[in-house]
């Protein structure tokens, strides 16, 4: 049995290549040898969305570019569920200005972000966050994701 990504982009001002982005997902999680049957969702927002988020569960009332929630297997039974990660399509908009990437980049770096802390890696501090960029490196390097990011995300 396969995993299962599911996709969902509720921001009004880009239309998202889903399943491009559930093969980024699928494939990160493979490479990462992830339990089959797995499941995992990413839905895309605005800031604004994200900031609720982060504000309710995480008590930070801020936007921000990525937020991962892992979610016990026990809770659902024999059912292996990973998690939830929600990404802010403002937020990697304005990092790929900041940053002089592009806006596909950034979408798929937080997706790989995402997948990694409900792995456990974390970047709360010096040594784990270095920790964490080069695995993302790593991934990014062996899914060959650096190559034509442009088809995941269009302007509406």
């Amino acid at each position: 049995m396969r995993s299962k990504v599911k996709v969902s982009n509720l921001h009004a001002g880009y239309k998202l290549n889903e399943r491009f982005a559930r093969g980024v997902a699928s494939k990160a999680l493979e490479f990462l040898k992830k339990e089959d049957g797995a499941e995992l969702e990413f839905i895309f927002v605005d800031d604004e969305a994200i900031k609720a988020f982060n504000k309710n569960y995480k008590h930070e009332n801020r936007s921000t570019d990525v937020l991962s929630f892992k979610i016990d297997r026990r809770e659902f039974g024999q059912k292996m569920f990973l998690g939830q990660i929600i990404i802010s399509l403002d937020m990697a908009r304005d990092n790929s200005e900041v940053f002089g990437s592009t806006i596909t980049d950034e979408i798929v770096l937080y997706m790989i972000h995402g997948i990694l802390h409900l792995f456990g890696y974390d970047d709360g501090n010096t040594k784990d966050s270095l920790r964490m960029s080069k695995k993302q490196d790593l991934i990014l390097e062996r899914l060959g994701l650096c190559k034509d990011l442009s088809k995941v995300l269009m302007p509406r």
